[in-house]
């Protein structure tokens, strides 16, 4: 485990040296933080980046969730990273749902020490 600030693009460019390939599992509430890993990792020599798109089919969507990953999907096609898209159904988006919307809503600070948000 390697503690990275996620603000700080030369923390994740530290943390990604040498890596071939990056699988993100980042969390909803940071989905677009991905644009910023994408572009260290690019900047390392990461050969693929996974987006966290695990769930339905983004692709063209231009609104909520699915917007901000068809967003990134975007950023990576700019970026010029060879990226690849996993979906899973639908099961996936919605299933961690109801936790995320807890934290979120319920206003509780979670860290990375925490293991639960980046």
């Amino acid at each position: 485990m390697i503690p990275v600030d996620y603000s700080d693009k030369g923390s994740i460019r530290s943390a990604l040296t040498g890596v071939d390939v990056v699988i993100s599992t980042i969390a909803v509430s940071a989905l677009g933080s991905q644009a910023q890993i994408a572009e260290a990792a690019k900047e390392v020599g990461v050969k693929l980046f996974v987006p966290s798109e695990f769930g339905g089919r983004s692709e063209g969507a231009t609104q909520g969730f699915k917007g901000v990953k068809a967003g990134v999907q975007d950023h990576l096609r700019a970026v010029g990273i060879p990226y690849a898209l996993f979906y899973t159904a639908s099961y996936a988006d919605l299933i961690w749902v109801p936790y995320a919307t807890c934290h979120l809503s319920c206003a509780v600070p979670l860290t990375v020490e925490q293991g639960l948000w980046p």
